[in-house]
């Protein structure tokens, strides 16, 4: 048994649509927001970044086409519908965080002269949103590849960001100082309230 986006051309071309917008959305955080021309100051946790992604997203999917037993058939559609929904749920939050965050949010760790802490809007409640947003958005689409096992390859992207986060928050600290240590006190890192 395929999945409904191998079995069901409208279903493939939903799902197709879907991730162009996502990776369109992603090319266009990078073009507005390159960073300055330094070196990335930790390139390893970009590429920890980078391989989670490709964990999640190239996972999931083989997950998806190769593990046939765990293929959903009852309602697939519905999780098909449902994980596209959450996905553009996750990347709204996403690039919500973006905005919120303006010129100091780049691709790049690295602090820009005069940046502040940043502590409204969805960073009120958690460190960093815009990873939380791309955790969402990947386990939307691996729910939507209609596959019980696929969800699981989105700990490929959490791996990724244990490696990230600490090294930016320590880049943080070290570039704003006080503020941003007491920030870190009192938000969490992923999940308001929890972690």
């Amino acid at each position: 048994m395929l999945p409904l986006f191998a079995s069901d051309p409208a279903a493939g071309a939903i799902l197709a649509a879907a991730f162009t917008a996502f990776v369109f959305s992603e090319f266009w955080i990078g073009r507005t927001r390159p960073g300055s021309a330094e070196r990335d100051q930790d390139a390893r946790s970009g590429l920890a970044v980078g391989l989670g992604l490709l964990a999640a997203y190239g996972g999931g999917l083989a997950i998806s086409l190769l593990v046939t037993s765990t293929v959903i058939t009852t309602g697939a559609v519905w999780y098909f519908v449902a994980g596209l929904t959450i996905a553009a749920t996750g990347q709204g939050m996403r690039l919500r965080a973006v905005y919120e965050l303006g010129a100091a949010f780049t691709f790049k760790v690295q602090v820009a002269p005069g940046q502040t802490v940043v502590d409204t809007g969805l960073y009120r409640w958690i460190r960093h949103p815009s990873y939380t947003g791309a955790l969402i958005c990947a386990l939307g689409f691996t729910i939507a590849y209609t596959n019980w096992l696929a969800p699981l390859a989105v700990l490929g992207l959490v791996l990724g960001y244990v490696v990230r986060i600490p090294h930016e928050e320590r880049t943080l600290a070290e570039g704003l100082g006080e503020p941003y240590r007491q920030y870190m006190r009192r938000t969490k890192r992923l999940i308001p309230f929890v972690f």
